[in-house]
């Protein structure tokens, strides 16, 4: 994310306008290191007993990351040059949701199952995201980083059950 900006400021009474612009720019990388959850299930049984197939929700947690670095540079009074950079990380574990459906069934093999599932996962926002992490006091503004931490996963398994 880039934002351009231009600031004008009196240093003194006696001194002249100092002027600034350039660019400030935010990059951040997020990741979930790891989830678990909680779920029911609801479901139909069809082909005389063969056969689960069923919609699932309930509580989803994980760790979540944060990594960003925030450089803000441009020329001051149109010659000398300036930058500053800003690092930052932040984890923490997150609560939210989670829904899904799937199915469940017999294989021809005696003994055997398979099994396939879809989920949606919401983390949630990482609340010090929402906070400045780079900023330039600046007719651009503040340059805000906001994180929402969701996954999809499509899992697929074979059971064998010991009689």
């Amino acid at each position: 994310m880039t934002n351009p900006f231009s600031v004008t400021r009196s240093i003194s009474l006696l001194a002249p306008l100092a002027t600034a612009t350039g660019t400030s720019v935010l990059n951040y990388t997020t990741k979930i290191d790891w989830i678990g959850t909680v779920r029911a299930r609801i479901g139909y049984v069809w082909g005389n007993g063969a056969v689960l197939t069923y919609v699932t929700g309930g509580l989803a947690y994980g760790k979540v990351e944060l990594d960003a670095t925030s450089t803000v540079s441009g020329l001051a009074n149109n010659v000398i040059p300036f930058s500053t950079t800003h690092a930052f990380t932040h984890s923490q574990v997150n609560t939210g949701w989670v829904v899904g459906f799937g199915t469940e069934g017999k294989l021809l093999i005696p003994g055997w199952t398979y099994k396939i599932e879809s989920l949606y996962i919401d983390l949630g926002s990482d609340p010090v995201a929402d906070l400045p992490i780079g900023s330039s006091n600046a007719s651009g503004g503040l340059l805000t980083g906001h994180a929402h931490f969701t996954d999809s996963i499509l899992r697929a398994g074979l059971n064998y059950q010991f009689h």
